[in-house]
């Protein structure tokens, strides 16, 4: 048990900061694909299929839309699935963020218990600055972590979200017309 103490004492500011670093690069490079992922799906909702043609008299070049817009329902369900994907990495560094002030913590109570029965005062002073130094840098990692969290990957997700309801309110919309139109004819 001492052992174990120890290494924390020894080297739970050194963990804490190198594990917030790697975190830290993960969300970052996470929120990269997350934003490459929402830029496909923005272009197939936006896209329309324009033909060109050339008008041989007028010698100019026109365009007229060809009414077929690639954002079909199977389109956006497949680019939805593979953004989810890179959301659940997304959802497993969020909740890795609370562990930081947990291993701050950690090495409170390990450094405070290996010099629990001293008497000597600068080993007790020691031991209350490595438990202050662990916490401090844990609670700092989980704040810039959540920080950068709330920043930058979030806000993605949250516009992706947005679009995809808009997207999808739309669609139902097109299937109530259809079956208004339906019935319409029936009658």
């Amino acid at each position: 048990m001492e052992q174990i103490l120890g290494f924390i004492q020894n080297n739970g500011t050194k963990a804490i900061v190198i594990l917030g670093i790697v975190v830290l690069a993960l969300l970052i490079w996470n929120g990269i694909v997350l934003s490459d992922k929402r830029s496909r799906i923005e272009e197939a909702l936006v896209h329309k299929d324009n033909r060109y043609f050339k008008d041989t008299i007028k010698k100019e070049l026109y365009e007229e839309e060809d009414g077929n817009s690639s954002a079909t329902p199977d389109k956006i369900r497949a680019l939805e699935t593979d953004f989810n994907a890179a959301c659940s990495v997304h959802d497993v560094l969020v909740q890795l963020i609370p562990i930081f002030p947990l291993l701050g913590i950690l090495g409170t109570v390990a450094g405070l218990m290996l010099q629990a029965g001293e008497n000597d005062t600068s080993a007790l002073m020691g031991a209350i600055d490595t438990a202050l130094d662990t916490t401090f840098w844990g609670l700092v990692s989980a704040i810039v972590l959540k920080f950068v969290e709330a920043v930058f990957p979030s806000r993605i997700i949250n516009a992706v979200e947005v679009m995809l309801d808009d997207f999808y309110k739309k669609i139902d919309l097109a299937d109530i017309f259809k079956s208004i139109d339906s019935r319409e004819k029936n009658v």
